[in-house]
């Protein structure tokens, strides 16, 4: 009978026996049972706990849960990749990674379609619904800056997607005349060249890099000239040149190196003429002349 008490004494001391947790050599605490908190081996933090008993102690070990935090390599592959394929300018897709729970303001995404957006769109990501794509200043539809199989950078403001990297808004005039850029064209609604003004002397330097536009006013310090351009150019690229003859007399001015012309251009006091040239990346050749203006 004596050793009843005994056992039982034994028994309630092994069950209330105190462990001492630590995690990194710092004492956390004294309890009798340690519990790592792991539901159904999901967690809501996205870190997983796994512990073993080795026949000597038990060891825990842990690692993350892949579909809640995003890995360095599936965040570099394609984590914001926006493919649409619906076929229309309701675009719709579904990113590669983990469902978007809710569009988030500042949100950015690489958007690719498949159909032109020629005037006004919208993007429906992982049935969130849709919500219109603008401009840059977030009020003007896109009108063909969206153009099917080119990839566009696009952020969400808080109430509609924007694109980045594109200019003002296009007119709806250049959007009928041409709503795409599939030749690689530049729309602009005004671009101005700058006019290089060269002082008159017997001989004389044209800088093609200072302008398209030249103009040279005669003079009576020489009765002809020769005007040699610094380099051939580039192809392609086009030369205006206005020679204003001064009211004393008639001045003949020649073209030298680097040009290809149809011979000098004989004046008339009081007058001006334009003369237009075309590179093909070694020499100018003329390709008009307007006397008596």
């Amino acid at each position: 009978m004596r050793l009843i008490p005994a056992m039982l004494f034994l028994t309630l001391t092994c069950a209330y026996a105190q462990i001492a947790i630590q995690v990194g050599g710092r004492p956390v605490g004294t309890r009798s049972t340690l519990n790592f908190t792991n539901a159904a081996g999901a967690s809501v933090s996205g870190i997983l706990e796994a512990c073993s008993d080795d026949g000597s102690r038990v060891n825990c070990s842990s690692s993350y849960n892949t579909a809640f935090i995003a890995t360095h390599d599936s965040v570099h592959d394609n984590e914001n990749y926006c493919n649409s394929t619906s076929g229309t300018t309701a675009y719709r897709c579904q990113l590669p990674f983990k469902p978007l729970s809710s569009y988030q303001a500042g949100m950015t995404l690489l958007l690719t379609v498949d159909s032109t957006c020629a005037s006004s769109c919208s993007l429906n990501i992982d049935s969130l619904g849709p919500v219109n794509i603008k401009q840059a200043d977030g009020a003007t539809d896109p009108g063909g800056a969206i153009v099917a199989g080119q990839p566009q950078w696009i952020f969400y403001d808080g109430k509609v997607f924007r694109l980045t990297g594109t200019g003002a808004a296009v007119t709806s005039a250049v959007r009928s005349a041409a709503p795409t850029d599939q030749r690689g064209d530049v729309i602009a609604r005004r671009v101005i060249g700058a006019m290089d003004s060269i002082t008159y002397a017997a001989t004389m330097s044209l800088d093609v890099t200072a302008g398209d536009l030249h103009k040279i006013r005669t003079a009576n310090t020489a009765a002809t000239a020769t005007v040699n351009a610094t380099t051939g150019g580039l192809p392609g690229q086009h030369m205006w040149i206005i020679i204003a003859n001064d009211e004393i007399s008639p001045k003949t001015v020649a073209f030298g190196a680097n040009f290809r012309s149809a011979g000098p251009l004989t004046g008339t006091a009081g007058k001006a003429a334009t003369i237009q040239f075309v590179s093909d990346g070694t020499a100018w050749y003329e390709t008009a002349r307007t006397q008596n203006l």
